[in-house]
């Protein structure tokens, strides 16, 4: 543009030389045409100025059209990089989180009120946070089935966790993605659910060596000591969607049911038919049962064989006995197999305790404990990627501490309900963001979470399993079918 300028000065300057009069004469003819001249030569410059000035308008002109064109070409690739995106990720409509009847309740609206509560009654956020309070929050989030959560002990991470090479999370996460790859490699055209993959600040319990504590959810186990090499062994133990029937007992005699005791083959052996004739006296036959038994004892499978002998007598007046013995031998734990079109890793499960599975993959040995709460409240607090979840979470985690401790039922242990702060979910305009997971296989998540629903949060949706739809932006595949999540622990 500067170039284009000063051609067009060098240009005016060399016509405006050249429109100068040469000669000038004396008297009034010379003054005349002097005069002439002079106006002439105006009103050629005055020309060649608009014939520029025009000029330069087509040039910006022409470059703003260049720009409009390229942005447009750029926010159009965006946008459908943004859709094939979304479309990857979305699951079918079989794994919509609203197929079920959901058991909305409403409460009163607080970002309507007329009157707000001082905070005497319960905290506020300041003035300065700038929240979407218009776009609508139903299926703001996209339907998933299980939730991994890291323990990190802290509240706040790096914008984008899967970026800290020092964290478990990377390495979890490229494990997710090589082992959903690969299933959909496997099976062309079948959709499989979402996995969503946050750190957390649960401060993990003491272990010996330098692994992270994962949990998963719904299936409530905790998994300590998992390292960064371990991450791939992780998904084919306890992330595959047909693995983790050590943990959950679905309807319908799915793989991965716990019956207790399961007939899986049986041979009538009629081999040995003899009749004796002692002068017509009597006849006698025998036959053999054997039936093969599959029994899962806790996580481990055992195979048990059953032989029913029966001795058969018949008299000449007619009477028959007959005598039955029975004998069962047990054969030692077997390996289960997480079975697809293609071979994997071999899964063996373990029973240890009640509370308690020893899970081996490959060479990898994990141990996994139940989780025993009743329930947890994550609160999204990732600053580093958005402050406004950062500020209301701090606010948002004392306020449910307090009514949870005016309760009596916080902290981890059995029956107890923990507070997680937690990294991205997605939707910061919406903060405060909170999700409610309760162990029956439920989890709800809210948006725009003011401390004066924090209340109704823990009285309706932990104890009554309710959803506040004034609240609610979603759910986790199931969560209101009752059968889909029925736990064997």
């Amino acid at each position: 543009m500067i170039i284009t300028t000063a051609i067009a000065i060098g240009l005016v300057k060399h016509l405006w030389d050249a429109k100068s009069p040469t000669t000038i004469t004396s008297g009034t003819a010379a003054s005349t045409s002097t005069t002439t001249t002079t106006t002439t030569t105006t009103t050629n410059k005055t020309t060649i100025i608009g014939q520029v000035a025009e000029s330069h308008r087509d040039e910006h002109r022409e470059h703003r059209e260049e720009l409009k064109d390229e942005n447009m070409h750029e926010h159009k690739e965006k946008k459908e990089k943004k859709e094939k995106k979304e479309k990857k990720n979305k699951p079918s409509d079989s794994f919509s989180s609203d197929s079920d009847p959901i058991p909305y309740i409403s409460v009163n609206d607080c970002h309507s009120c007329a009157n707000p509560c001082d905070d005497m009654d319960h905290p506020h956020y300041p003035a300065y946070l700038k929240m979407d309070t218009e776009t609508p929050l139903l299926n703001s989030t996209t339907p998933y089935t299980r939730h991994v959560l890291i323990s990190t002990g802290q509240d706040d991470w790096a914008a984008h966790i899967d970026d800290d090479k020092d964290s478990l999370a990377p390495y979890m996460q490229e494990a997710i993605n090589t082992g959903m790859q690969k299933l959909r490699d496997e099976n062309p055209g079948k959709e499989f659910p979402r996995l969503v993959l946050t750190n957390s600040s649960r401060v993990c319990e003491h272990w010996g060596g330098e692994g992270f504590q994962v949990i998963v959810l719904p299936d409530q186990i905790v998994v300590n000591n998992v390292s960064k090499d371990m991450c791939h062994d992780f998904f084919e133990a306890f992330l595959r969607p047909e693995v983790g029937h050590a943990f959950t007992q679905p309807e319908g005699g799915k793989i991965g049911q716990v019956t207790g005791q399961r007939e899986v083959k049986e041979e009538a052996n009629r081999e040995m038919s003899v009749e004796k004739d002692h002068g017509g006296s009597s006849s006698s036959s025998s036959s053999t049962h054997t039936t093969t038994i599959e029994k899962m004892e806790g996580s481990t499978t055992i195979k048990a064989t059953k032989t029913v002998a029966t001795i058969t007598t018949t008299t000449t007046n007619g009477f028959v006995s007959s005598s039955t013995t029975t004998s069962t031998s047990e054969s030692s734990p077997t390996t289960v197999v997480a079975s697809s079109k293609q071979q994997h890793a071999k899964v063996q499960y373990e029973k240890i305790d009640d509370t308690s599975r020893r899970v081996t993959v490959g060479s990898t040995t994990f141990v996994a404990n139940r989780w025993a709460p009743k329930a947890a409240i994550m609160i999204c607090s990732h600053r580093k990627r958005d402050k406004r979840c950062g500020v209301t979470a701090a606010i948002l985690g004392k306020e449910f501490k307090r009514i949870l401790r005016s309760k009596d039922i916080y902290g981890d242990g059995e029956g107890d309900v923990e507070i997680w702060m937690i990294s991205h979910i997605g939707g910061h305009k919406f903060a405060g963001n909170v999700i409610v997971h309760k162990s029956e296989g439920m989890a709800v998540w809210y948006g725009r979470v003011d401390p004066c629903h924090c209340q109704a949060i823990v009285d309706v949706t932990i104890e009554q399993d309710q959803v506040i739809q004034e609240l609610y932006r979603g759910s986790m595949v199931g969560s209101f079918n009752p059968s889909k999540k029925k736990l064997a622990w």
